[in-house]
Formats: structure tokens, C-alpha cells, sequence
């Protein structure tokens, strides 16, 4: 059988393929008592599949723009300006240099010195010697006696 479905539209690329037919098997099995048979049937079937992609038709539009362009151009101007130009003026240099002088001149001076002189001072020396004195001290005795 053969079915025929309404026209579906799908934006995308177009591509187009060869390919070997396809083949379909349908493998059926029918239960029943007794023996079993198996029947394999093989249906060739050839599928295609469609896509339609509408494209808008071209129109060619004319249209004038404006495009603001910058240009530069040059002009002279005339500027005033004072300038002051420098006077040279002559004056005396008096250059005076520093040079010093040492001049060496002898002067009178009186030095004092001290001077320590040892005196003589009469001082009394008094010398101590230890002297060692026997003393005999009587001490009392005291005796005990046992008798028996």
C-alpha cells in the first residue's frame, strides 16, 4: 500500500541522495497446535522522501542614501602678536677677585708657669711595737678524795 500525506514545510538546507534500495523484513509468527512452519516473506520497498522549500522571489529595490562625508581644508589666518624683542645693553664688569693673604707676626707674649715646689713639714712619728708580759694568776684547786 501506498500512502500520500499532506505537503510538510521545512526551512533548512537542500540535499539530495542516491542510495541502494532498501530492504524490509517482516518476520511474523502465528502459534497454533501441531507442527510449525516458519515463513520468511521479503517485501521490497522503495522509500522517498520530499522536502519542499519555498523561496521567496527577489526583488530588486533602488534607494539613494545620504552619506555625510568629512572633509578638511585649510585656510590661512593672520594672528597678531607682540614680541618683545631683546636690547643689548653695554655695562662696566667689575670683577673683583677674594685672594687671601697670610702674613705671619711675631707678638711679645709673657707666659706664666706654675711651678710645684715640695716643702718640707716637720711631722712627729710615732712608732708602736708590741711587747709580750708573762702575769702568773693563782687559781683555786679543788680536790675531791674517795674513800672506801
Amino acid at each position: 500500500t501506498k500512502e500520500i500525506g499532506q505537503a510538510v514545510y521545512v526551512n533548512g538546507p537542500v540535499s539530495e541522495e542516491e542510495a541502494a534500495p532498501q530492504i524490509s523484513q517482516v518476520h511474523t509468527e502465528q502459534l497454533m497446535l501441531g507442527t510449525t512452519q516458519e515463513r520468511v516473506v521479503e517485501i521490497p520497498t522503495i522509500q522517498y522522501e520530499e522536502i519542499i522549500q519555498e523561496v521567496p522571489e527577489i526583488m530588486i529595490r533602488q534607494m539613494v542614501q545620504e552619506v555625510p562625508q568629512i572633509v578638511q581644508e585649510f585656510y590661512d589666518q593672520i594672528v597678531e602678536q607682540e614680541v618683545h624683542v631683546p636690547m643689548i645693553v653695554q655695562k662696566k664688569r667689575i670683577q673683583q677677585q677674594m685672594v687671601e693673604i697670610v702674613v705671619e707676626v711675631p707678638v711679645p707674649m709673657t707666659q706664666e708657669e706654675i711651678v710645684h715646689v715640695p716643702m718640707i713639714m716637720q711631722q712627729e712619728r710615732i712608732t708602736q711595737q708590741p711587747v709580750e708580759v708573762i702575769v702568773e694568776v693563782p687559781v683555786p684547786m679543788v680536790q675531791e678524795e674517795i674513800v672506801h
